[in-house]
């Protein structure tokens, strides 16, 4: 019994002072974080206090996102931290073992915004941060549940929630899920579905905090609906199951970016459309290259400098002509649609010439490109538009080709000469 309550007094001891020495950490790696944050070239860190008490501390930092757009002013922020140290801490989800947690409140500084909206990114928004043994940070963003009317406008938005992990610096993952809102005025209603959103990813190169992050994984986004109705409560628009789905592999310091764009249904102004596809695919991207890219990109929208300047055209023509060495290509596999008159379809593919690319000369770049597009359409589809004479102007000129009721081409454009079905296009 005596050795018990030892080793219960030695337990409370240690939760009593570790507090003090992990308080040290923590602003250790919060000041860590505010300097990789102030080394992307986008952000400015302005200042930032850190007060460190026994179980619990407060950070301000104040950051200016530079936005370098004639007609829109730089954002200046203020983000104001409540931390709790561990090892163990009390959270909203529950008890935690951890190093810390972190509510955070987001202030604008001299922005002229409507009041009322500031009110709600202050009350409405929360922001909350754990910093785990492993040094991994888990977040967790609340936008409440809000309903509001004014002058018979109604606007009703249900609670969403998201979780995300930065896992050693380098693994990116987490949700999103918002079950959607609602909107009535006295001319139309407006609805969106659920909408989802997650994303698993893996730094590869660059990093998260610069702004130049390169990485392989998966992304999706999905709405199940969104719906508009008239005063009389006939359908405007809808579109049923939108998807966006992205997904990146390296090989051999060559990327592969597949892309795929999809949506059920979506009807508007008396058309039905059903089926929608689009899926694109970028073959042999080099990385490194795509870094090199990535931080010219930054750099330049970080400085007041004219990004078509020669000095930056020329930039960047060198590294498009380092990008063409590993001869990348783009393929849109499938660009389709089903109507009730019938499908709708095509793809192409497009490359690069690099020996026909001037360094000194960026528009050379026409020249250089290969360009392969086939499709077809119903003519029941255009004729129900009423575009069957435009059709038919396009079909005379060999730009269609029709047989039967399906039309079709054929592209080819090489070393700037342009084919269409076989007739040489001038340009």
């Amino acid at each position: 019994m005596k050795k018990l309550f030892i080793i219960i007094l030695l337990l409370i001891t240690a939760g009593l002072i570790a507090p003090k020495f992990i308080g040290s950490v923590v602003e250790t790696e919060h000041q860590s974080g505010v300097d990789k944050l102030n080394d992307n070239p986008a952000i400015t860190i302005d200042s930032t206090t850190f007060n460190r008490k026994w179980f619990g501390g407060t950070a301000i930092t104040e950051m200016t996102i530079l936005l370098q757009d004639e007609g829109i002013e730089d954002i200046t922020i203020i983000v104001e931290e409540n931390l709790s140290f561990g090892p163990v801490i009390f959270t909203d989800e529950g008890l935690e073992f951890a190093l810390s947690y972190s509510q955070a409140d987001i202030n604008f500084k001299d922005l002229l915004i409507d009041e009322e909206i500031e009110t709600f990114v202050n009350n409405k928004i929360h922001l909350s941060g754990l910093l785990t043994f492993s040094k991994n940070i888990v977040s967790k963003i609340v936008i409440d549940e809000v309903s509001k009317e004014v002058d018979g406008n109604k606007v009703a938005s249900i609670k969403a929630v998201g979780h995300f992990t930065l896992e050693d610096n380098n693994r990116l993952y987490g949700d999103f899920n918002w079950p959607g809102l609602t909107a009535t005025t006295s001319d139309e209603s407006f609805t969106i579905g659920k909408v989802q959103l997650s994303l698993d990813q893996i730094l590869i190169a660059g990093d998260y905090y610069q702004g130049n992050a390169i990485s392989t994984g998966d992304f999706d986004f999905s709405i199940s609906s969104i719906a508009a109705k008239n005063a009389t409560s006939n359908t405007v628009f809808t579109l049923d199951n939108l998807l966006i789905k992205a997904m990146s592999a390296v090989s051999n310091d060559l990327m592969t970016i597949t892309m795929n764009y999809s949506a059920d249904k979506i009807e508007s102004a008396g058309q039905k459309l059903e089926n929608a596809n689009l899926d694109i695919v970028f073959n042999g991207l080099n990385i490194k290259v795509m870094q090199e890219i990535n931080t010219l990109m930054a750099e330049l929208s970080a400085v007041d400098e004219e990004m078509f300047s020669p000095e930056n055209m020329q930039k960047l023509s060198l590294l498009t002509a380092k990008l063409l060495e590993d001869d990348p290509v783009v393929e849109i596999k499938d660009f389709s649609v089903q109507t009730p008159e019938g499908k709708i379809e095509s793809s192409m593919q497009v490359s690069v010439d690099k020996k026909l690319f001037n360094t000194t000369n960026v528009m050379s770049i026409i020249n250089a490109v290969k360009a392969d597009a086939n499709g077809k359409a119903p003519m029941p589809f255009f004729v129900k538009l009423g575009l069957a004479p435009m059709i038919d102007m396009y079909i005379q000129q060999g730009l269609i080709i029709q047989k039967e009721q399906e039309l079709s081409f054929k592209v080819n454009f090489t070393q700037g000469q342009l084919n269409v079905n076989g007739n040489v296009i001038a340009l």
